[in-house]
């Protein structure tokens, strides 16, 4: 079981999938296939967060380099979070929260009933009120 992170007083390392690192000596990128499609973008310290609606998740990037992903599954009006993933070799650079609120402010801009199936992004919502009146 991954150890919990603390990252302010937040706890979301216990929803977040991490890939461990490539030890071969050509790095293939484990998030190239996430990146297709770029709908809508938002950037924030090097981070860039773009919708891709063709796969259902939000993809963030750090300087140009895929390093995240939030899939979802849309219904009617409501949006269910399922899965977070962020790069470990990126880990600590803001990139889930960043990801997540982008996803959530997009939820809200779009009048959606979110429901955050991931722990991340419950523990994101629970973290943050301002969110908590997504949540259906």
């Amino acid at each position: 079981m991954a150890a919990r992170r603390q990252h302010g007083r937040a706890r979301y390392g216990t929803g977040v999938a991490r890939l461990a690192p490539d030890r071969s000596e050509q790095r293939v990128d484990p998030f190239s296939r996430w990146c297709e499609g770029d709908s809508m973008s938002s950037e924030n310290s090097g981070i860039q967060v773009t919708n891709n609606e063709a796969k259902s998740r939000y993809i963030a990037n750090l300087d140009g380099d895929p390093a995240g992903m939030a899939a979802y599954e849309r219904s009617g009006d409501t949006i269910v979070f399922t899965h977070t993933v962020v790069d470990e070799e990126v880990e600590g650079h803001g990139i889930g929260s960043t990801l997540i609120r982008y996803a959530l402010d997009d939820a809200r801009a779009q009048h959606l009933t979110v429901v955050p199936q991931c722990e991340f992004v419950a523990a994101f919502i629970e973290d943050h009120p301002e969110y908590q009146g997504l949540v259906g």
